[in-house]
């Protein structure tokens, strides 16, 4: 298999609407828009073009740059478990057409950062609420031309579809609304109600929206979203970011509250308008060893509300904070808990409705290579010093618990 090419490049849009910025896939370089945005840029961008192009050659292409660093560090990288084409596919698909677009289905917004959670691992980038508790001014770049613009795009886009699969299978594209907590902006419900409008004139194709949640939501905003999701005529995926229990969620998710997101998980399972949902786990030192309970604790859960609900895992790995919270600084016997992890999902993958459980054995077999890759004796006094400078921003103490979660 080609070493530098990677699906996303040609299946992925992330448009950053407070940023002003677009990336194709999460973890490559974003483009900045120009400052008259144009419908060109958004898809087919001369930075794009020649991504592509290089990445078919051989090329380890900058704008990789982060699977390319984890790959020289931990040995494993987010493309090993999100790249979803090989030599045959390519092939297969006849991938000539760089400038193309017609390969897009997958289109992530984030309208802007607001948030009611400050989790250990994120960055004042992603969360309103980290900007507030550490005083970082956060420049808000959001342009309504922008908005008008990418509308005009995704119509355009629609239609080309249409027309490019006349004769074939109806196809598929999810519009993914990322945060912050996308629930909780603004602009969600009116960029929702836009997409419903599309997918009225062009019945003939299937837009799902996605959103990607921390389920934290308080009861008015929960409501919020559920009546939408009601007298929605569109599917709905819901991707849930959590990856550990009780106490320790709320301590690693700063602000959760583990009874409320417990109320909200259910009520997102058991929606009849949501066809799938998407466990989002961020592994990091603090959660390893609490992971197979939040794995257990979620089959559980479909077992008895939604049995017949189909769901899947995408994972990721925290790189952030300078490998504070990265696995790869533990000892090799942390493995004992990413297998703990893997036996739970063995166990169970034939009792619950599993949507490619494939994808989720890759990322475990990830998280087995990077863990002790670059193994620092000193990893428990870096984690104290890590977690001591969150208490004073967050203005608590009970932080300095999940040091327990680091005694094997």
């Amino acid at each position: 298999m080609n070493s530098t090419y990677c699906s996303k490049s040609w299946t992925d849009i992330n448009i950053d609407f407070e940023a002003r910025t677009v990336q194709h896939c999460c973890k490559s370089v974003s483009y900045n828009f120009p400052e008259v945005l144009t419908e060109e840029f958004i898809s087919k961008s001369e930075k794009l073009v020649e991504r592509k192009k290089q990445s078919l050659e051989g090329i380890a292409h900058p704008d990789c740059q982060h699977c390319w660093n984890e790959y020289a560090t931990g040995g494993t990288a987010y493309r090993d478990w999100s790249n979803n084409w090989n030599d045959d596919i390519i092939k297969e698909k006849k991938i000539h057409e760089i400038n193309d677009d017609s390969f897009v289905h997958h289109i992530e917004i984030k309208l802007d950062s607001t948030c009611d959670m400050s989790c250990i691992y994120c960055t004042s980038r992603a969360s309103s609420k980290i900007a507030e508790e550490e005083g970082v001014y956060k420049e808000n770049r959001t342009n309504e031309n922008d908005y008008e613009i990418f509308k005009s795009w995704f119509e355009n886009f629609i239609k080309q579809k249409i027309k490019n699969y006349s004769d074939k299978n109806t196809p598929n594209i999810v519009v993914s609304f990322l945060g912050g907590e996308p629930t909780a902006s603004k602009r969600f419900y009116e960029l929702v109600d836009y997409i419903e409008d599309i997918s009225k004139l062009h019945n003939n194709i299937n837009i799902k929206v996605a959103i990607c949640t921390n389920a934290n939501s308080k009861k008015f905003l929960m409501d919020k979203i559920i009546n939408k999701m009601n007298n929605s005529k569109l599917d709905w995926e819901i991707a849930i970011s959590n990856e550990s229990v009780g106490e320790d969620a709320e301590s690693i998710r700063y602000g959760l509250d583990w009874g409320r997101f417990s109320t909200n998980f259910k009520q997102y399972i058991q929606h009849p308008k949501v066809k799938l949902i998407v466990l989002s786990p961020t592994i990091t030192i603090f959660n390893l060893k609490s992971f197979h309970l939040y794995i257990k604790w979620v089959h559980e859960q479909f077992k008895f509300y939604s049995p017949d609900k189909t769901f899947t895992w995408v994972g990721n790995i925290a790189y952030f904070n300078d490998g504070l919270s990265d696995i790869s600084y533990l000892s090799k016997d942390y493995l004992f808990y990413i297998e703990l992890a893997e036996k739970e999902i063995l166990k169970e993958i034939h009792n619950v409705s599993y949507f490619d459980s494939t994808q989720f054995v890759t990322f475990i077999d990830a998280l087995k290579v990077r863990v002790g890759s670059l193994y620092n004796e000193d990893y428990k006094e870096i984690a104290q010093e890590f977690l001591e400078d969150k208490q004073k921003f967050k203005k608590t103490n009970i932080l300095i618990k999940l040091l327990n979660n680091l005694d094997l």
